[in-house]
């Protein structure tokens, strides 16, 4: 089967852009996939690799480890996963917000502004999940994001483009799956995270 990958995003997500990959590897195309329409770029920082073994220009990695799942009884409960990458097509767009206070000014124009602090960063992560031979199905990989969505908590996220924004753990607040017509092994998926930062409370000793 063949993936045109710029059309097909094009179709899941309404994005015109073109996809970018490192033009190191131009000339190692695969015949798995049609590489009309798509650029070439030089990225020397990729760190991972794809099945294809074209570098992915900005990885983004689930940390495995011990998380809370809620059980058939309503009770939470402890259970490790393993590591996740997520797959090489994924883009990821953040925004946040000030807490800002704006007060009127009697007699003048504007407002006083007081800034409290930020609010969260607002995370979309789209992607596609594809067949990777030999290592994972489309279908797999659709299974481990739904397992990650129903982590009760915060999840632990590794990648350059978080780890810039300080961003250590999301929180996962939705998920929505596509269907590509004609392409079964083609799943668009879209998560809706927050960033989480973990609180540490200091007691003070009175005497």
């Amino acid at each position: 089967m063949s993936y045109k990958l710029p059309s097909i995003f094009r179709t899941a997500f309404g994005i015109n852009a073109p996809i970018y990959v490192a033009d190191v590897y131009s000339n190692q195309q695969s015949p798995a996939l049609n590489y009309s329409d798509v650029k070439f770029v030089d990225d020397q920082q990729s760190r991972e690799l794809s099945w294809l073994g074209t570098p992915i220009m900005f990885p983004i990695k689930i940390h495995g480890g011990s998380y809370q799942f809620y059980n058939p009884k309503g009770e939470l409960i402890s259970e490790t996963i393993a590591d996740f990458q997520m797959p090489a097509s994924s883009l990821v767009d953040f925004s946040r917000a000030k807490n800002i206070t704006r007060t009127d000014v009697l007699g003048n124009n504007g407002t006083v502004k007081e800034i409290y602090g930020f609010d969260d960063w607002s995370i979309r992560i789209r992607g596609l999940c594809l067949n990777e031979p030999g290592v994972r199905t489309a279908e797999e990989q659709k299974q481990a994001l739904l397992r990650i969505e129903q982590i009760a908590g915060a999840v632990d996220v590794l990648g350059s483009l978080f780890t810039e924004k300080n961003i250590h753990a999301i929180t996962i607040e939705s998920i929505d799956f596509q269907q590509v017509q004609g392409k079964p092994d083609v799943i668009p998926f879209e998560i809706r995270a927050i960033s989480d930062e973990p609180l540490l409370l200091t007691l003070d000793e009175f005497e």
